[in-house]
C-alpha cells in the first residue's frame, strides 16, 4: 500500500495554528471567565489600592494591597467574594500586602503572644485591652481588633502606614472547604473537591 504524499511544512504549520488556537482561545476564555470578573469585582472594593494574580503549585494566588480599610472583616469578605472567581478546584490564596512600617511591626510582635493566646482560651476581652494599651504606648493612630467565628482582624495605623493581619481562629479541615469559605494557610492540602478560598 502507498501512503499519500504529504506535505511535512504544511502539517507543521497547520500544527502550530491548531496550538495556538487552542492556547489562545483558553488564555480568552480565562480571562472573560475569571480575571474581568475579578477586575470589576475588586474595583468595586475601594480600600484596594492594586492587585495581581500569580500561580503557584499550591493554587492560584491574588496578591491583594490595601489602602486605608476602616473594617477589615467587611474588606476581607469582599475581597473573598471576587477571589471566588478564581476558585477552581485548585483553589485560591489571598494574599494581604499592606504598608507596615517597623512600629507597627514591633507592636504586632508583641501583640502576637496574647493573640494566640486568645484564640486558644476564646477569651478576647484581655486581647483588646493590651492592643489599646500597647497602641497607647507606641503612639499608634489606631489599633483595632475585630473577632467573628472564623477569623481575628487585626488592623493598626501608625501615620501613614497601616498593618493588616488575618487570623485564622482554629485549623480547618481542607476536605470541608467550599468555594466560599476560608481556611488558613497553614494548610497545604488540597482544597477538596469543590476547591475554595483562604487566606494566605
Amino acid at each position: 500500500m502507498k501512503l499519500p504524499d504529504v506535505n511535512v511544512k504544511l502539517a507543521a504549520a497547520s500544527l502550530v495554528v491548531a496550538l495556538a488556537l487552542l492556547f489562545g482561545g483558553n488564555a480568552l476564555v480565562r480571562m472573560t471567565r475569571v480575571s474581568m470578573p475579578v477586575e470589576r469585582a475588586l474595583r468595586q472594593v475601594a480600600e484596594v489600592k492594586s492587585y495581581s494574580i500569580e500561580s503557584t503549585p499550591y493554587g492560584a494566588v491574588l496578591n491583594v494591597e490595601l489602602g486605608d480599610v476602616s473594617d477589615l472583616s467587611e474588606t476581607v469578605m469582599k475581597v473573598t467574594m471576587a477571589a471566588a472567581h478564581l476558585a477552581g478546584r485548585d483553589g485560591v490564596w489571598i494574599r494581604i500586602a499592606d504598608s507596615r512600617d517597623d512600629t507597627l511591626r514591633d507592636v504586632y510582635h508583641r501583640l502576637h503572644f496574647s493573640l494566640q493566646e486568645a484564640i486558644a482560651t476564646g477569651s478576647f476581652e484581655d486581647l483588646e485591652r493590651r492592643a489599646e494599651q500597647s497602641a497607647r504606648e507606641a503612639g499608634l493612630t489606631e489599633a483595632t481588633i475585630v473577632v467573628d467565628s472564623e477569623y481575628v482582624y487585626v488592623s493598626m495605623s501608625h501615620g501613614a502606614s497601616q498593618l493588616y493581619e488575618v487570623v485564622p481562629r482554629r485549623a480547618h479541615d481542607a476536605g470541608a472547604a467550599t468555594s466560599l469559605r476560608s481556611v488558613a494557610r497553614s494548610d497545604y492540602g488540597s482544597f477538596g473537591a469543590s476547591g475554595g478560598v483562604r487566606i494566605w
